[in-house]
Formats: structure tokens, C-alpha cells, sequence
């Protein structure tokens, strides 16, 4: 089982040694993989499991009514609704206030 392992061109080869240098004076060490647990993936994670649980535990069946529409629906879905709406609410007026303050500013 003795193999040539010469480069077919004729050039000289040297594999060097484990753990030695490479090319540009590099260190050459094996691939391996570090884990590390990020703060927002942990967050995230925390997030998701408590959305999981208040959904679970708010699956009852409520009335909504806005002006003249009444729908029925679960008690999840009224509130992640009511805190979306709120939450892009919140970011228009906020960008109108900005508007206005940098036209000011620029007057």
C-alpha cells in the first residue's frame, strides 16, 4: 500500500508538520468548532416560550366590538392584535414628532 504522493507537476510538496505553520507564517491548527450561546438567542427563546404558554393558556372565545363591527375570537389573537397595533401606532407618531422636530431645527 505504498502510495507516490508527489504533485503530478513535478514540484516539490511538503505537508509540513501538525500544528506547524503554513503559508504567510499562519498557524495551522485543526477546525473546531466553539459553542456559544448568544444573549439574544437565550432571549428569543424566552420570548417564544412565554407567547407559547400565553396562547395556551388564553384560548377562550371573546367578544370584539369596534364601531359597528362585532367579531368573536380568541382572547390571543385580541391582544397580539391590540399590541401590534399599538406598537406601529406608536412608531407613526414618533416619526411624525421627528419630522417635525428636524424641520424646525433646519429653519
Amino acid at each position: 500500500m505504498d502510495e507516490d504522493l508527489t504533485p503530478s507537476d513535478g514540484s516539490p510538496f511538503d505537508a509540513g508538520s501538525p500544528g506547524g505553520t503554513g503559508a504567510g507564517g499562519r498557524s495551522i491548527k485543526p477546525a473546531g468548532r466553539k459553542w456559544s450561546i448568544r444573549p439574544g438567542v437565550v432571549l428569543a427563546l424566552i420570548v417564544a416560550a412565554a407567547l407559547i404558554v400565553f396562547v395556551v393558556q388564553n384560548g377562550s372565545e371573546v367578544p370584539v366590538k369596534w364601531w359597528f363591527v362585532e367579531v368573536d375570537g380568541p382572547l390571543w389573537a385580541v391582544i397580539i392584535v391590540a399590541a401590534v397595533a399599538g406598537a406601529v401606532l406608536s412608531e407613526v407618531v414618533g416619526w411624525v414628532v421627528g419630522r417635525r422636530r428636524r424641520r424646525r431645527r433646519s429653519r
